[in-house]
């Protein structure tokens, strides 16, 4: 027996689904019912967000407090990675803020220029450049971001960022590493 909503269980499996994956996205929204019962035996819960246009699954705790093994390990990010997703999403905000478009697009230039002030000085600017470069591809493979298909070097930031990093926490943790990364230019 064919299900209907197919598509968009083995996209969820596969990772983040976002309204740009037009076809995916439109079944999603119409078997959402389904797709949520469907998960639901396994402790996984559809996390779906109309307006931002993204959804993904995440494992749930069972109501008597069963805990199920994880279906995927959780893996801790290195620190340029973790830098570069709080620097993205503090431009996130601040293009909300300016009331502009709901896609943000962000040059690699830009995104390079926003860490740097958090890094100590380097004598080697081509390898920490080579090191942001390799970061920006990491966080593309987590689905914080996506290459456009422009001349540019540029780059969209997906509004599913805002369900992994609080906004309460950007300006306290930026602070903190730009007088790491000064400290670390004062001892040098």
């Amino acid at each position: 027996m064919e299900q209907g909503y197919s598509l968009s269980l083995i996209a969820l499996l596969k990772g983040i689904v976002f309204n740009h994956q037009k076809e995916i996205w439109d079944n999603l929204l119409r078997y959402e019912p389904d797709v949520k019962k469907y998960f639901q035996p396994v402790g996984l819960e559809l996390y779906l967000d109309k307006s931002e246009g993204y959804a993904f699954l995440r494992q749930n705790q069972w109501e008597d407090d069963t805990e199920l093994p994880r279906l995927a390990e959780k893996r801790q990010l290195n620190f340029l990675t973790s830098l570069l997703c709080i620097v993205l999403r503090k431009y996130l905000l601040e293009q909300d803020a300016q009331g502009g478009s709901v896609r943000s697009i962000i040059s690699e230039q830009e995104m390079m220029n926003r860490i740097k002030v958090f890094l100590p000085v380097t004598n080697d600017e081509a390898k920490q450049q080579e090191k942001i470069i390799s970061t920006i591809n990491r966080v593309i493979d987590i689905g914080f971001l996506r290459k456009l298909d422009d001349q540019e070097k540029n780059y969209e930031v997906h509004r599913i960022i805002k369900g992994f990093i609080n906004a309460d926490v950007i300006d306290d943790t930026l602070r903190k590493l730009k007088e790491y990364a000064e400290e670390k230019n004062n001892v040098g």
